[in-house]
C-alpha cells in the first residue's frame, strides 16, 4: 500500500513538473525587433524607431521633396508661387530631420526634432539664412505622409525681435 501511494505520488509530482515546463512558451521566440527589444510577443521600439519590428527610422517618412503651397505670414504676407522646400532625414539621429528652404531662402538649413509620437516635430530656436535670422517652429505630419503643416517663427538674432511669423503647408512631391 505504501508503494502504491508512493508510485501514485510519484506519478503526480512527474505530470506536474511535465506540464510546468511544457506549458510555459517564450512569446518573443519567434519575434525579431530590429531596433528595440520584446516583451510578451511585441516589439518595444528604441527612441527613434517604429514599425512592427521597430525597423523603421522615425525620420525616414519626412525625408523628400515638398511644395510650400499656402504660407502666410504676419509682417511678409502671402507667397505668391509655390516654392521648393527639402527635408532630410538626420543619418546620426533617427528623430532628427533638417529642413531647407523655409521662408523662400534655398540654401537656410533649419534643424528640428521628432517627437515620440512620430508625426510632430519641432524646431528650436537656432540661426537661420544668411540675413541675420534665427528660426524656431512647430508643425505635424498628416497621417498619410502627403502634407506637413508648419507654423514658425522668424527673429532678429541682433535684438530678439520678432520679425515673422508664418503658417504654413507643404505638400510632397
Amino acid at each position: 500500500m505504501k508503494n502504491m501511494k508512493f508510485s501514485l505520488l510519484a506519478a503526480f509530482a512527474m505530470m506536474l513538473a511535465v506540464s510546468s515546463f511544457t506549458g510555459c512558451t517564450d512569446p518573443c521566440k519567434d519575434v525579431t525587433c530590429v531596433k528595440g527589444e520584446c516583451v510578451e510577443g511585441d516589439c518595444v521600439c528604441d527612441t527613434g524607431y517604429e514599425g512592427v519590428d521597430c525597423g523603421t527610422a522615425l525620420n525616414a517618412k519626412f525625408d523628400g521633396s515638398f511644395s510650400m503651397t499656402a504660407e502666410t505670414c504676419t509682417n511678409s504676407g502671402s507667397i505668391s508661387a509655390p516654392y521648393a522646400v527639402t527635408i532630410a532625414a538626420s543619418s546620426t539621429d533617427p528623430s532628427k530631420i533638417v529642413f531647407t528652404g523655409l521662408y523662400e531662402e534655398a540654401g537656410a538649413t533649419a534643424n528640428a526634432v521628432i517627437a515620440t509620437n512620430g508625426t510632430d516635430l519641432t524646431i528650436a530656436r537656432a540661426n537661420y539664412s544668411n540675413f541675420n535670422a534665427e528660426i524656431a517652429g512647430t508643425g505635424t505630419l498628416s497621417a498619410d505622409k502627403s502634407t506637413l503643416t508648419l507654423t514658425y517663427t522668424i527673429y532678429d538674432s541682433g535684438n530678439g525681435n520678432v520679425l515673422d511669423v508664418c503658417t504654413s503647408t507643404l505638400t510632397r512631391q
